[in-house]
């Protein structure tokens, strides 16, 4: 008995929702069922064109350039056939090499800008490891992009813009000033790996900014935030340098920056923000030296390293830190390189940790802070070690998650019965 196909039925809105929750190409392959499904992928309003996902095998580098032709004949051909009034959701991972492509680019950011796009993330980053990024090839924004979103027309479209986030793309503080000036509804704005942004001034009369990430912009000197409903901050990228001002952040909760040689960077400019955050995330270097004076973070919940260690070097150099958070909840080290130690444990002279729940470790497991823990936080409940997350990076091999494995074990016999070990 033929059963009769229902989703065929449903209204085209509702299929073409359907076809957005899908990958590109998943969504366009739909075209070869019947004449009703033929052209509803060229309505979609989210657009996904992610390069190294199509490459499902290895390509040789031979092959690649070839690769990348036949990539941007697909997205060419892709966005001539749009015929939607809108595109929700623009995402474009491309690994620009060569000024050639420059053309088509510029392409893909008109034809985004003008289907009032709400979405908009790209990302031309290498797929390998770049060793000196100062001198890595960059797309610059073309002046007839900036005459275009300048336009009456262009900001009629670029008014609809929430999140924008754009990595190894050169852009001027100038044009990040003019977009979030112009973008009543830009809730997230990220920069990384721009070569072109030097001076940024964050504020706006009509600015409803949340989310702030600036990161590994080389010739970055300063910031200046004046934004009063940004709730969290990210600035890295060895930017010991950069001048950062905090004018006025009063619904900042969630902050991340780093210490590199010896500087805290910004800190002194974000100190007075402190008793109000309720998450904090150091990109460090862990050595011998004492960690910076900092006030007391009376709220915050949630602490996280990330970053290098020294050679047999630990995180308990940082316990003053940890000790200056009374309503901790829960603590995350995302270091590399520790010394499986256990040397003894020094006691708080103050106060014990008191709403410390859960510690995580990834990578590397901390005995010797693990142990600290274990002694001073009363209400401890368990300790994750994650080996085979997602989150672990791609060059942490998996002899290394076996050996991690291991050290999980070893810490599981000191444990008291009351402490929960959970290996991911």
């Amino acid at each position: 008995m033929e059963e009769e196909d229902v989703i065929s039925q449903l209204p085209d809105d509702i299929l073409v929702a359907i076809l957005s929750l899908l990958s590109f190409v998943e969504a366009a392959s739909t075209c070869v069922l019947s004449k009703r499904w033929k052209s509803l992928w060229t309505h979609l309003t989210v657009l996904n064109f992610d390069f190294p996902k199509m490459l499902k095998e290895p390509i040789k580098i031979a092959d690649m350039p070839v690769a990348r032709a036949k990539f941007v004949g697909w997205v060419n051909r892709a966005l001539r056939l749009h015929q939607g009034p809108v595109v929700n959701e623009f995402k474009l991972h491309f690994f620009f090499t060569r000024k050639t492509f420059c053309c088509h680019l510029d392409k893909w950011f008109n034809f985004a800008i003008r289907k009032s796009v709400q979405r908009l993330e790209v990302n031309l980053s290498p797929t390998c490891p770049v060793p000196n990024r100062s001198k890595a090839k960059h797309y610059f924004f073309p002046n007839k992009f900036f005459d275009l979103i300048k336009s009456p027309h262009g900001l009629s479209c670029i008014k609809s813009l929430t999140q924008l986030s754009l990595r190894f793309v050169d852009v001027s503080g100038e044009l990040v000033e003019h977009l979030l000036s112009n973008c009543p509804l830009l809730l997230r704005l990220s920069v990384s790996d721009s070569t072109s942004l030097v001076n940024l001034n964050v504020s706006g009369p009509s600015l409803c900014l949340k989310f702030l990430e600036i990161k590994s912009c080389v010739c970055l000197q300063s910031i200046d935030i004046y934004a009063p409903y940004l709730t969290s901050f990210v600035c890295l990228g060895r930017m010991t340098q950069v001048l950062v001002r905090l004018r006025h952040a009063p619904s900042l909760v969630c902050l991340t920056l780093e210490h590199h040689g010896g500087v805290l960077t910004a800190f002194p400019a974000i100190s007075s923000y402190f008793s109000q955050l309720e998450s904090l995330t150091l990109d460090i270097c862990v050595t011998r030296s004492a960690p910076p004076p900092l006030p007391e973070l009376t709220n915050l919940k949630n602490l996280t390293f990330q970053g290098m260690s020294g050679s047999g070097c630990s995180l308990l150099g940082w316990a003053s830190l940890i000790e200056r958070c009374p309503c901790l909840h829960t603590f995350t080290s995302q270091m590399s390189r520790f010394k499986m130690k256990k040397n003894e444990v020094r006691r708080p002279a103050e106060r014990l940790h008191k709403c410390l729940k859960v510690v995580e470790f990834f990578f590397n497991i901390d005995f010797e802070l693990a142990l600290y823990f274990v002694e001073n936080a009363l209400a401890l409940e368990k300790i994750i070690v994650e080996c085979n997350s997602g989150r672990v990076p791609p060059w942490f091999r998996a002899e290394s998650c076996l050996g991690l494995s291991m050290h999980a074990k070893m810490l599981k016999k000191e444990l008291p019965p009351e402490v929960e070990l959970v290996i991911i």
